[in-house]
């Protein structure tokens, strides 16, 4: 019993639904969002970002991820330029097969974004 809840696992040995880290690709207005068992990458209209761990929801469905987030800008990357990179946190609630997300980057909150889990992203890229 005591092993259960220190793996984190149900009485029948599997894994409770908060304790699995969410995978596979989310998108929705202005947001793509990819995860993986090592983190995740997102990619928004002007700018994209690093989650730096995988993605674990409490029971409540909620998540706290830090990463990096990187401006882009229109026209042509010059090959030595240095990315426009600032940490960044990644907060969200998911619900089934839907995220609520937020980005906050330095003093400034990005979102709330509305993803869905398979859905592509509807993204509009810099020019």
């Amino acid at each position: 019993m005591g092993l259960a809840v220190l793996c984190g696992c149900a009485a029948d040995g599997t894994l409770s639904l908060e304790d699995t880290a969410l995978g596979g690709d989310w998108g929705g207005a202005h947001v793509g969002l990819t995860l993986t068992a090592e983190g995740g990458t997102i990619r928004y209209d002007c700018a994209y970002g690093v989650l730096d761990a995988p993605v674990h929801r409490d029971r409540a469905g909620w998540f706290d991820i830090e990463g990096v987030h990187v401006w882009e800008h229109g026209g042509p990357v010059r090959a030595d330029e240095i990315p426009d990179s600032i940490p960044a946190r990644y907060l969200g609630q998911v619900h089934g097969d839907r995220m609520e997300l937020r980005v906050l980057v330095g003093s400034e909150t990005l979102g709330p974004f509305s993803l869905r889990r398979g859905a592509e992203p509807w993204l509009v890229r810099c020019l």
